[in-house]
């Protein structure tokens, strides 16, 4: 059994990318890559900076801190990498055993109110049934949850399994997150294994 992450810097047979800038990463983890029946761990990131490597270099390391660390606490199952919990604990995902990856992100005044509202609110919890509704897959799934944020503008993003779910979005843009005058963003990555 072989596990290994694919890159996809352009348009792909089996998960086309997104976006054309160069600092967009879709990744997907393969679990076994000699059994193509069993489900894979997408993700898409990206990195902030105007040079391509260290633009390169932030997305990454914003992957391995909320996706990868989900799958390799899934593997080790020790709670060392990624926070577990059950379904029915507080911060729970209904129905769903819960591996949770940090909260990273930036913001321009250097404030981290994103991040630890992520920690905090753990809205995966709150927004379990309107995610639930847009779970394709019987026993894993991935979902990316993002905050972009800064005066006018606000980008909430809700992935499952590297698809947009807009119903989960516009929910995660309801809820009571910081709100701030200069730019923020902040994500997190839930591995939903189950049922629980």
């Amino acid at each position: 059994m072989g596990t290994f992450v694919r890159t996809y810097l352009g348009t792909s047979v089996s998960t086309p990318t997104d976006s054309d800038d160069y600092r967009h990463l879709d990744l997907e983890i393969l679990l076994n890559a000699d059994r193509p029946d069993v489900p894979t761990v997408v993700d898409c990131t990206l990195g902030l900076a105007a040079d391509p490597v260290e633009a390169a270099r932030q997305a990454i390391q914003a992957w391995i801190e909320t996706c990868l660390v989900t799958v390799l606490e899934m593997i080790e199952q020790r709670g060392r990498l990624a926070n577990h919990f059950r379904s029915g604990d507080q911060g729970g995902f209904a129905g769903w055993h819960a591996i949770v990856g940090s909260a990273t992100g930036w913001s321009a005044d250097g404030s981290q109110g994103k991040q630890e509202w992520f920690a905090e609110a753990m809205p995966w919890s709150t927004l379990a049934p309107v995610i639930a509704a847009g779970l394709d897959r019987p026993c894993l799934n991935g979902v990316r949850m993002l905050v972009g944020q800064g005066g006018d503008f606000t980008d909430c993003e809700v992935r499952i399994n590297g698809r947009r779910h807009e119903p989960s979005a516009a929910a995660l843009a309801a809820l009571d997150w910081p709100r701030t005058d200069r730019f923020g963003l902040a994500r997190t990555f839930v591995l939903l294994v189950g049922p629980d």
